[in-house]
């Protein structure tokens, strides 16, 4: 008998760990398994000289990998939080920031943060964030390494798009 339930023992052990690797590798709501590799590249970065307390940093993000990735958060030291936003216009047209929680970045696409549309929010940036400063963000991602990005600060009107190409 004791050799009968040496067998069972390794066999229920054997399809707990099978099941454990499965839920393994997956990190996408739908529970379908995560593939490929992202390899993200992140453009220069520019952020607004403060207004109302508040500075938006815009940049892009070109995940060149073949598997998906997810902007989770980011942060600095020169302020007290970094949101991710996205302005949409409600039905009676006035245009309102929601906070999102996190951003697709799908293999072969550039996701773009802008003014009035996707970006992130600095919110009450200290003293280095004024028009000639400089400042560091760590953007998080669901999958790959956290990145630290160098934010230069210029006049809101003068936040450039870049062509898409990434940084390095």
């Amino acid at each position: 008998m004791s050799a009968r339930r040496g067998s069972t023992s390794r066999a229920l052990l054997l399809a707990s760990l099978t099941l454990a690797l499965l839920g393994c590798g997956s990190d996408r709501a739908d529970g379908d398994p995560v593939t490929g590799t992202p390899d993200l590249h992140v453009s220069v970065a520019q952020a607004s000289a403060p207004v109302a307390g508040a500075s938006q940093l815009v940049l892009s993000i070109e995940n060149r990998g073949d598997g998906d990735d997810r902007l989770v958060g980011a942060d600095t030291d020169a302020a007290i939080a970094v949101e991710v936003h996205r302005t949409v216009v409600e039905d009676d047209g006035r245009a309102v920031m929601r906070l999102l929680e996190d951003v697709e970045l799908p293999a072969g696409d550039t996701v773009r943060f802008r003014p009035g549309e996707l970006h992130l929010m600095v919110v009450v940036p200290d003293e280095r964030v004024v028009v000639g400063g400089t400042f560091d963000v760590t953007l998080r991602f669901a999958r790959s390494a956290p990145l630290t990005v160098t934010a230069e600060v210029v006049d809101l009107l003068d936040l450039v798009e870049d062509d898409g190409a990434g940084g390095g």
